[in-house]
């Protein structure tokens, strides 16, 4: 009895974490210079639908500038995150092939910034249901200096006059 208590509260972690790859692959991987990213993600049971999606800071604020979205195939995927100073292509993957999403033009520009950082998620990082995790992002500022900003922060808090922030919500309900 006691054993299927334990077993009936373990609950598997969801978590999304930087791919790993041959030696070989990473040497290919570094042509594209940071503008290429690819995640594990892995999922449990409660998960029934998840969210990625696109924020843009442009006139001051931070808005959506789009997202997928939909239900849960396979509890462990691939992603891989294509993100330029104007534009941002998803490929989703998984045992039964893959898909890209691309949104062409994000109205951002980093042309009068003067420093600009990136940040990503760099190892295992935990997912909660219905929460939004941001998982890669880049902040352009005019000032030729900035605060040091972590991935796990609020990117609607960061000063700075041009920015991307790709974002996951792993949720316990249906996203239509």
């Amino acid at each position: 009895l006691a054993l299927s208590a334990c077993a009936k509260t373990e609950q598997k972690a969801m978590y999304i974490k930087p791919s790993e790859f041959t030696e070989e692959t990473r040497e290919v991987l570094e042509l594209f210079d940071d503008e290429v990213q690819f995640f594990d993600i892995v999922l449990d049971e409660t998960a029934k639908s998840e969210t990625i999606t696109v924020w843009v800071y442009q006139d001051g604020e931070w808005t959506e500038s789009g997202k997928t979205a939909g239900p849960v195939d396979s509890l462990e995927r691939r992603i891989a995150i294509r993100l330029t100073d104007n534009s941002y292509d998803l490929y989703s993957m998984d045992e039964s092939g893959h898909v890209k999403y691309t949104y062409p033009e994000l109205n951002t520009s980093f042309d009068e910034s003067v420093a600009i950082i990136g940040s990503r998620v760099e190892g295992e990082t935990q997912l909660v249901l219905n929460e939004e995790t941001p998982i890669w992002m880049k902040i352009g500022s005019e000032t030729n200096s900035m605060e040091n900003y972590n991935i796990t922060e609020d990117f609607r808090t960061m000063d700075c006059n041009a920015g991307i922030v790709v974002t996951l919500t792993v949720s316990d309900e249906i996203v239509e």
